[in-house]
Parts: C-alpha cells; sequence; structure tokens
C-alpha cells in the first residue's frame, strides 16, 4: 500500500496563532513564542500518507458502495443524507494521514512538568502541521484528476460531514492497513496518534471542481467555527 514520507511542511507562528485567537489579531510576544514552538516541533513531527485508490460502484440513499479490489469485497460506507456528495465519484481516494506520536508524548511531559502555555503552543502547531500533511494529500488526488481531464470532490470524513458518525471510522479505516503507518483505532473509533485523520475524496469526469473543497455547509461544528464566521 503506498505510503508518502516526502512532504513538505511550511509552518508560520502567525497562521497558527491566528488559529488560536479564532482569527484575532495577538500580541507579538505570542507570535515569537509560537516560532520558537515550531523550532521545537522539527524534531518531533514525522509525517506520513497512507492511501489507496477504489472504485465507485454507486451511492444507494445514505451509502456509498466501493470496491476496493485486490480480491476484496465491496464495501459499504453509510454516509448518512449526504452521501450524494460521492454520487459523480468513478473513483475515490481512501486516505489516512498523521505526525506521529512523538509531539502528544513530548506535551504530555510539559503538562505533567506544569509547562501549560509551552504544551498549548506546541499542540496547535500539531494541529496546523497535520493541516498540511492534509494538503498534500489533496494536491496528490487533484493532480491525478488533472491528468485524466476529471475533477474531484469535497474531502469528507467521518465525525465531520453530518450524518457520518466518528464509528464511520471502522469502516473507511477498515479499507487500509494502519500498521503501515503506526495509526490504529480505539474502541471509540478514533484515530491514534490523535493527530492523525482520515479523508475519502471522489473523481470523475462528472464533477466541476478542480480542486478539493471543504464541507463546511454540512460540518457537524458548522454552527460555532469562527472560520465560517469570518
Amino acid at each position: 500500500m503506498p505510503v508518502l514520507t516526502d512532504i513538505e511542511i511550511k509552518l508560520d507562528a502567525r497562521e497558527v496563532v491566528l488559529a488560536l485567537h479564532q482569527g484575532k489579531k495577538a500580541p507579538e510576544a505570542m507570535i515569537e513564542e509560537t516560532w520558537d514552538a515550531i523550532g521545537q516541533s522539527q524534531a518531533l513531527i514525522h509525517p506520513r500518507a497512507l492511501y489507496r485508490w477504489v472504485k465507485v460502484l454507486g451511492v444507494n440513499g445514505e451509502q456509498v458502495l466501493l470496491a476496493p479490489g485486490n480480491g476484496g469485497g465491496d464495501a459499504v460506507l453509510r454516509l448518512g443524507p449526504h452521501a450524494d456528495l460521492m454520487a459523480k465519484a468513478e473513483l475515490a481516494l481512501v486516505s489516512i494521514v498523521t505526525i506521529g506520536g512523538k509531539l502528544d508524548h513530548h506535551i504530555n511531559e510539559l503538562n505533567k512538568s506544569g509547562k501549560l502555555l509551552e504544551a498549548y503552543l506546541l499542540d496547535s502547531v500539531g494541529v496546523v502541521a497535520l493541516a498540511e500533511v492534509g494538503k498534500a494529500i489533496r494536491k496528490y488526488v487533484e493532480m491525478e484528476a488533472e491528468s485524466r481531464g476529471w475533477g474531484v470532490s469535497a474531502s469528507l470524513a467521518p465525525g465531520s460531514l453530518q450524518g457520518w458518525p466518528i464509528e464511520g471510522q471502522f469502516a473507511l479505516c477498515g479499507l487500509l492497513p494502519l500498521d503501515d503507518i503506526g495509526v490504529h483505532l480505539n474502541e471509540s473509533g478514533v484515530l491514534v496518534p490523535f493527530k492523525s485523520v482520515s479523508s475519502l475524496i471522489g473523481m470523475g469526469g462528472e464533477y466541476q471542481s478542480k480542486k478539493v473543497g471543504s464541507v463546511c455547509r454540512f460540518c457537524m461544528r458548522a454552527e460555532t467555527c469562527w472560520r465560517r464566521r469570518e
């Protein structure tokens, strides 16, 4: 199963602080401290992305039917009322991206020693770093779709798309050998290390968009997200 490891992560302290302050201006002192946190994170972040292409057989109500191939049987993903977002897909990329567990381990040690601000800033840097790994996967899908003259869907994930609960991770992640990148699901369907995330992205000739979008309007946190308010 393909694994991407050569992933460039570009981190900017101002972007990290912008997220911390929900889009509001932050003190310069915090920006400087965030640059320090970014420096510390370099030896603790190990980006990896595991993925596979699957054929999309169709959408039936709230379900998406996939043919994973390699001798495996068809897979059913219960996406809920927005399963139609995959209706135009001919192929889909299923992926897991992670930055590993070393950063979280270090953050836990900082919290235990009372260095709460340092831990908080490092945690925020990790969240942004994980988003950068996700961008690499989206760019890969966009390039593949362009080579075929196709378009792409939005990026979908259990626990963020309305109607696709976190328990949907079991079916989605069951399509990938998570051990290949040192990731596993806990009993609640949460990926461990915690700075890991799954996604399902469709592509096909009927999609109009050339860029993988978001499903903010269908997100479970749509009513409270500061980015949507902005």
